[in-house]
């Protein structure tokens, strides 16, 4: 058979792509604590940064309509 070098290298460089991104992806994974205090850093990120940030906005949405004479 006669193979395109340029063929060959590219699919030599992609086998090594994603062998890094093999390795890289066992190296990266973490364990149950790790899991689990990420999600409890998001969890608390929402109840104290987007909650918040969610009821002034409703409020300042009130404070409009009662401005303007909306029945709410």
């Amino acid at each position: 058979m006669n193979q395109d070098p340029k063929f060959t290298r590219e699919l030599q460089a992609l086998k090594n792509r994603v062998a890094q991104l093999e390795a890289e992806n066992k190296r990266d994974k973490g364990t149950y604590g790790r899991t689990f205090l990420e999600a409890l850093i998001s969890l608390l990120f929402g109840l104290f940064i987007v909650g918040p940030v969610i009821a002034i906005a409703a409020g300042v949405f009130v404070i409009i309509a009662s401005w303007l004479g909306i029945k709410m």
